[in-house]
């Protein structure tokens, strides 16, 4: 198992990744879309960091840390961790704990304060998951589209 940061050649596999991220919350976006927010990602790797998980050389998950966050409290950048997808294929074998827990690891590499993520409230397969690595919740989210 390999966890790393996504190259420019991972991009089919991870704009699949992300469709089916997409198609759990019953929601699309044009191909041509996740393309281009992939390589924005990969040509700016100081805002958005996309990572993926191998085994075999495979692609079998994928998750992003948002770099850009700045906290008046703390005095120092937070992230925020989007677009967690395992393929159903590498499920129950720890690949989201795996690359959940790299991703932590960089961000204290990167010297962020705290990182956060946002998750549905009846995905409690998920929850556990985030309780195990440590994560906490004190707040809900409120989201408005403006686009």
């Amino acid at each position: 198992m390999e966890i790393r940061r996504a190259t420019f050649a991972d991009e089919d596999a991870v704009c699949r990744l992300w469709t089916m991220l997409l198609n759990f919350y019953n929601l699309e976006a044009r191909p041509e879309v996740l393309q281009r927010a992939f390589r924005f990602a990969a040509g700016h790797p100081r805002q958005l960091q996309v990572f993926v998980i191998l085994e075999e050389k495979v692609v079998g998950g994928t998750a992003s840390l948002h770099l850009g966050h700045y906290s008046t409290w703390y005095d120092n950048w937070y992230g925020h961790i989007e677009d967690l997808i395992i393929d159903p294929s590498y499920r129950r074998r720890g690949f989201a704990y795996r690359l959940l827990a790299h991703i932590i690891e960089v961000a204290g590499e990167e010297n962020l304060a705290r990182v956060e993520l946002n998750v549905l409230n009846q995905n409690q397969a998920a929850h556990r998951l985030y309780q195990k690595l440590g994560f906490t919740s004190s707040s809900v989210v409120y989201e408005l589209h403006l686009t």
